[in-house]
């Protein structure tokens, strides 16, 4: 069960472990038995499968916030109480650039508990005293950084470079991976243009449909600061489920 949990933990994956905390009528040797149940729904450890079945019920049904405890009844009368907690993963975001820009957004999304990874070329702008609240800062091209990255579905991956052939450069490296969310800044015209040359160089529709771009939630921002806000206010939603319209505007 150990070497399970290590898995899922090393695998950067989530996994939901139900431990049996008590039973009528009492059976010493069970207590401490662990189900889990990883983010695939694979099953590990031993119960039946009516215990099994009521287990995934009250999963499906429940949204989990912190570690409960709960009871089952077996067909034949006994119960079981277990306790349910979660191995949950930070959300994962890619910096790409580590301009103006960057610096609130990396500082917002940290204060969020996201596991931010900062790209940028220049020792100048990647750096740690820049970037204190990062998991990790990486200064490389980003080319050869973003091929050393594993980039999965708990990933948002933002493109904030300096230039044009820099923007061209990541979504090159990235367009075609399995990340949750990716999203550029840019005017609609240089965007346009972006888009054009890769479609030109055979990137699909589809891949190309995935792009956020320009980036950000529409709340008139101005300064960097600001549109970091409203670059964090989107990956918040598309990790969480959200719409993106004023909660006043919700339900009417």
């Amino acid at each position: 069960m150990f070497k399970k949990l290590l898995s899922v933990q090393n695998s950067r994956t989530s996994a939901d472990i139900f431990t049996l905390l008590d039973s009528e009528p009492k059976n010493e040797e069970s207590i401490g038995k662990m189900l889990i149940m990883d983010a695939e729904g694979l099953v590990e450890g031993d119960c039946s499968e009516f215990v099994l079945q009521q287990i995934l019920e009250k999963r499906r049904q429940t949204t989990w916030e912190k570690p409960i405890s709960f009871w089952v009844e077996e067909k034949s009368g006994n119960l079981y109480r277990f306790f349910w907690d979660k191995i949950e993963q930070p959300f994962r975001v890619v910096v790409m650039g580590g301009g103006h820009i960057s610096q609130p957004l990396v500082q917002i999304l940290g204060m969020m508990n996201f596991a931010v990874i900062v790209i940028d070329d220049r020792p100048q702008f990647a750096n740690v005293s820049r970037f204190p609240t990062a998991q990790r800062v990486i200064c490389q091209t980003f080319t050869k950084a973003l091929a050393t990255l594993k980039i999965d579905s708990n990933t948002a991956l933002i493109i904030v470079t300096r230039g044009h052939r820099y923007d061209i450069d990541c979504l090159r490296a990235t367009i075609n991976k399995n990340f949750r969310y990716l999203g550029m800044i840019g005017s609609k015209r240089r965007i346009k243009e972006i888009i054009r040359l890769l479609e030109d160089e055979g990137v699909s529709a589809e891949c190309l449909n995935r792009l956020n771009a320009p980036i950000g939630l529409d709340i008139g921002a101005e300064t960097p600061t600001e549109i970091a806000v409203s670059i964090a206010a989107e990956v918040v939603a598309v990790f969480r489920g959200g719409s993106g319209i004023p909660l006043s505007k919700v339900g009417r």
